[in-house]
Order: structure tokens, then sequence, then C-alpha cells
């Protein structure tokens, strides 16, 4: 059965990593999970914007940890998408698992690059504990250090390693990790690399896809995959075409 990702909440419909977004993407049973992505603000609180900067998404700019949370708090992080949005504020990691607790997995993206945010890893799953909710998120990140240092403070909260192209040796990444899944750009993926996984038990997902035709063939050829879009309605409206005719 495809696994339906969320990214950054319903991102093709509202502010990406906004509450809005997460809300929306709370709307529909059959997207089981919602991604996000996790910063530290200048006093050490996990916040949920994706860029290393402001400026994209939000009405500052410079690096989101020359911010502390309550300098966060006072910018817009909805009036880029539409003005209908003005009022959104960015997220705290705590405020989301809130949110979502007890209504759909998350899977929480840590935004480490070498030494940026030490200690990332035990605030992050200090908020997780605090809300009871190891068993409802996954943590990943392309830092694959990062994923290591997670497991080794609670391996009981699963890690994911996320990639942009197709690694070798990724048998032994994960077991050097401690890390049971893997993210992986969607024009990475192969047949025998779908079974190399599930060999193994690893949970194996795709990112991020949008186009219509692609996410088709996706679930076509892989009609397990778990898939991380923005626009899980275009996703969902397949899927669920599948079921009829089959």
């Amino acid at each position: 059965m495809i696994t339906i990702v969320a990214h950054r909440g319903w991102s093709g419909e509202a502010p990406e990593n906004t509450i809005a977004a997460f809300k929306l993407a709370l709307t529909d049973p059959d997207i089981a999970i919602i991604e996000l992505d996790v910063h530290l603000s200048k006093d050490g609180v996990p916040v949920v914007i994706h860029d290393h900067t402001l400026d994209r998404t939000t009405s500052g700019t410079g690096p989101v940890k020359a911010y502390t949370l309550e300098e966060l708090r006072g910018l817009d992080a909805g009036s880029w998408f539409a003005s209908e949005f003005s009022e959104e504020r960015i997220p705290t990691l705590e405020e989301v698992l809130q949110l979502v607790k007890g209504r759909c997995m998350l899977h929480v993206e840590l935004k480490t690059m070498g030494d940026e945010y030490a200690g990332i890893e035990a605030e992050v799953i200090a908020c997780i504990h605090r809300h009871g909710m190891k068993d409802e998120v996954v943590l990943s990140s392309f830092d694959h250090d990062s994923m290591k240092r997670a497991n080794e403070i609670d391996p009981s909260i699963p890690t994911g390693l996320i990639f942009l192209g197709k690694p070798t040796l990724l048998k032994e990444q994960l077991w050097y990790t401690g890390a049971t899944s893997v993210s992986i750009h969607y024009s990475f993926v192969t047949r025998g690399l779908v079974n190399e996984m599930a060999e193994y038990e690893i949970d194996m997902g795709v990112w991020t896809v949008d186009d219509p035709d692609i996410l088709a063939n996706i679930v076509e050829e892989y009609p397990d995959m778990r898939i991380t879009t923005n626009y899980p309605d275009r996703l969902l409206q397949i899927v669920r075409q599948d079921r009829i005719t089959s």
C-alpha cells in the first residue's frame, strides 16, 4: 500500500511548515505522515522552518539561528504564499507535536550541517519525550552523523537517512548509524534497491514527487512505496482511482 507523506504539511495549498499547512494535512485520513523541518533558535528552541535563512518564507532576513524564539515569532511566515495567510508564524516543534499527537505520524528532519546546531538532537528528543510521542515520530536528516547521535541518545526513536543520489554501501551506513529507514530522490530509485531494502526490512521512501505522471508511474511500479509530495491531493486521486478500478 502506498504511504502518503505531506511534505512540510500540505504545502501545495498552504505556506510550508506552518500550522495552516499541518492542519490541512490532518483533514484527510489517507495522509499517513506529515514531514517537517527543524532548526534551533538563538536561545536553543526547536523551530519549524526549512531554510537556514529566513528570507524566502518569512518577513525576516538572515540566519534562523541569529534570532531568539521571541524575535522569530514576530515574523510573518505566510504572506509570501498568499495574503490570507499573513497571520501565520514560525511554529515551534512543541506546537506541532501538540497539534498532531494521536492523529498522524511525523517525520522530523533535522536541518543540521556540521557543527551548526550542536545539541539539536538532544533538544528535539527531549521535546518528543515531554509529549510522550516517541512512537509517533521518526527523525531524519541528510547529516547522517546527526542520526547516529540521535540513535545513541535514544535508540527507541526510529531514525532515517536522506539521500539525494544513490549511495554505495547503504546497508553498512544503516548499520553504522542505527537508522531503519531511507529516503531517496525518486529519480535514483531502482527495483534492485527497493528489493534490497525490503530484504533487510528497511522502510523505503522517495522525495519529493509532484508531477502527476511521475506519481502515477511510481504507484504502478512500486505499490508499497512511501511517497513524499507537496500535493497530497494529486497522489490521493491516483491511489483512490486505483482502488476503484482494482
